[in-house]
């Protein structure tokens, strides 16, 4: 196998990976389980299904190759978002998730970003 082909490889199954657990999360958000948490945070209770929401479509979004820069973008701006509100709430290990999350998008970046990839070429 080239190395081209390893990191084709690699990339979707990250992307797989990153899919299910953006869509997961997005499925508690829209159920309406997480308007409390967001309400604890001092966020409105809609703000809850727009994360919901544009989670959802983040997970879509890195399923099509042509999207899947786009929405490693959002994704990484909704866990920075994350990371914020963790640390201005006084849950410094809870940051570890969105962290974790935020590597894996960069990952995934920088897999798509290279030529023979699978995804497009910067």
């Amino acid at each position: 196998m080239s190395s081209a082909q390893v990191r084709h490889v690699i990339s979707w199954i990250l992307v797989v990976l990153l899919a299910a657990a953006y869509g997961l999360g997005a499925l508690g958000k829209l159920s309406g389980a997480a308007t409390q948490m967001f309400a604890a945070w001092g966020y409105p209770a809609w703000f809850a299904t727009l994360i919901g929401v544009l989670e959802l479509a983040g997970a879509l979004g890195l399923l099509i190759p042509k999207t899947t820069r786009y929405a490693t973008l959002g994704l990484a701006g909704i866990m920075l978002g994350a990371a914020y509100t963790h640390l201005a709430n006084g849950e410094g290990m809870q940051v570890l998730r969105p962290g974790i999350f935020l590597v894996v998008l960069w990952v995934v970046w920088w897999l798509r970003r290279l030529p023979g990839a699978g995804g497009q070429s910067a």
